[in-house]
């Protein structure tokens, strides 16, 4: 790999700075771990406890592990705890206040953000380079990254090793169904705007099963979600099982890898679906999938953004990084679009199998 002042014999500090969402975190692991196979770096990613929980140990990154930054007093924790430590580079890969916030606190010698089309929250402010400007997913984005340090990004980014320490974690609580092909489904998004119809998720479910396929809902424990799924559970015919709200984080990866194909609105479970080569059929109409989706796996997901935009939003001109704030995009998606996902993808595990 080309590595700026590779030859110097003391390794360069690096530092990455992405908090959590669960997504956002997947989608920078790639790089992170890319950086730890440069001997002249030693890594650090900058970030809050649930990035940790959810990972686990990743070979030759340090994490340094930070309250979520909210408040003053929040503000002053992570200065005690960022005081004890010197970059010589931070890459800055999140802009928003919250990082921001936390980038005050942390002594680099220089300091790397977006370009100016995908910055906000005054996100110039607290950089002094910047990767340069492209339409591209955000994992080519985190590459940006670590190319601005020199190194070569690869042909095809990895998640090879990332969630090994959460894998060999038995969950024998699960219960999971082994007897048929295995469908997960998680219908809830952090933002409602991006969630699908109670209906449309019904019918699907009692499609999958007709199929021949079992399915579980999963999800997190907001009361938001947990209601969701038992109002979805409560409509089909054959009750799927339950779990959402009933695993932890660090068992996530663990239960998706359990999993056949994953069906899902955009969210988090989808990047570590992808991260694990599980399938997904994303459903997106409120955000870009070239800039989100599942990444180079999106040939089962559903695309209705462009679309989407063009009806819903202010500008109707095309925005590669816009997002649709209506939650009538959703509904651009039909039944029929995902069940022919499922068939197409039901066929390709009957082919892996027995090829």
């Amino acid at each position: 790999m080309s590595v700026k002042n590779s030859s110097l014999s003391v390794p360069k500090s690096v530092a990455v700075l992405r908090l959590s969402a669960i997504g956002d975190v997947v989608l920078c692991a790639s790089m992170v771990m890319h950086l730890t196979k440069c001997s002249g770096f030693k890594v650090f990613w900058i970030t809050t406890i649930q990035t940790k929980e959810l990972l686990g140990e990743i070979p030759d990154v340090e994490f340094i592990i930070i309250p979520k930054p909210k408040n003053l007093r929040t503000f002053f924790e992570c200065k005690r705890i960022l005081k004890n430590f010197a970059f010589d580079f931070l890459l800055l890969a999140q802009a928003s206040f919250s990082a921001h916030f936390v980038a005050i606190c942390i002594n680099s010698k220089l300091k790397i953000g977006f370009d100016s089309r995908r910055s906000k929250d005054l996100h110039r402010l607290f950089i002094e380079d910047r990767i340069s400007e492209a339409e591209e997913h955000f994992v080519d984005a985190y590459f940006n990254f670590s190319a601005k340090l020199g190194l070569v990004t690869p042909d095809v980014p990895t998640w090879k090793g990332l969630f090994d320490s959460r894998l060999k974690k038995q969950v024998n609580q699960l219960n999971l169904p082994d007897n048929k092909p295995l469908l997960a489904v998680n219908p809830s998004s952090s933002k409602l705007e991006r969630n699908w119809s109670i209906d449309s998720y019904v019918t699907v479910i009692n499609y999958a099963q007709q199929k021949g396929l079992n399915v579980v809902l999963i999800g997190g424990n907001k009361v938001l979600e947990v209601d969701f799924s038992h109002q979805i559970i409560s409509r089909c015919k054959n009750p799927p099982l339950d779990l959402t709200g009933k695993t932890k984080l660090c068992e996530l990866p663990h239960l998706i890898k359990s999993c056949d194909i994953l069906l899902a609105p955009d969210t988090g479970a989808i990047h570590i679906a992808t991260a694990l080569g599980v399938p997904v059929i994303g459903l997106y109409a409120v955000a870009n999938p070239k800039l989100t989706g599942p990444y180079r796996s999106s040939q089962f997901s559903v695309d209705r953004f462009e679309v989407a935009y063009k009806k819903f939003s202010k500008t109707k001109k095309h925005n590669f990084f816009g997002r649709v704030h209506d939650r009538r995009a959703m509904a651009l998606i039909k039944v029929e679009d995902v069940t022919a996902k499922l068939d197409q993808l039901i066929i390709h595990i009957s082919e892996m199998g027995n090829s």
